[in-house]
């Protein structure tokens, strides 16, 4: 049963986010418009520093952005026509069971480090930090998730270096190791 978005304060970041990810849903799926998948896509659309980051990093990588799209039928030339449209996001989204745990789990991120809105830094540590049923996804693609860890921690060292440590301390629970970052 599809579930709606949860009633939370969402950056303007990740509004425009959602909005990109059930527009990415349509082209695949019509009983929800907004998944696991869709939601990841939606950072290979957007403009948000985090975004950027993630795209910039799967090139670094070699994760094969699209074989990622052809798996949900979409080509570069929809992702792009995505990336300049904003169209709004549906206003009660159906939601899937992931999407709507993946949001929840961003939530509880947020709450524990204090922040007012949702953004998309806190539902981007959800893929590397807790990413459910869905690790496996995430490694076949190419993501070995200590290495995303290390890269995202330097991202959030840049953008916000007095988040560093609450973002250090996900590293340490998620892989019982210590980052490989610069302090």
């Amino acid at each position: 049963m599809p579930q709606s978005l949860p009633d939370l304060v969402y950056s303007p970041a990740l509004q425009r986010l959602l909005s990109r990810s059930a527009s990415i849903n349509s082209y695949y799926e019509r009983d929800f418009d907004i998944s696991f998948s869709s939601l990841f896509l939606a950072f290979l659309a957007s403009d948000d520093p985090v975004s950027l980051w993630l795209q910039a990093y799967m090139k670094k990588a070699k994760i094969n952005r699209n074989s990622l799209l052809k798996e949900r039928r979409l080509s570069p030339q929809i992702m792009e026509e995505i990336a300049r449209a904003l169209p709004p996001t549906p206003r009660n989204p159906r939601l899937t069971t992931s999407a709507q745990r993946y949001l929840q789990a961003a939530d509880q991120l947020r709450h524990r480090l204090g922040a007012r809105d949702l953004d998309v830094s806190h539902l981007m540590a959800v893929f590397i930090y807790r990413p459910w049923v869905h690790e496996k996804d995430l490694m076949r693609w190419g993501f070995r998730r200590m290495s995303w860890s290390n890269a995202f921690l330097k991202l959030m060292q840049s953008l916000v270096p007095e988040e560093l440590e609450f973002w250090t301390m996900l590293h340490r629970e998620a892989f019982k190791a210590e980052p490989e970052i610069d302090k």
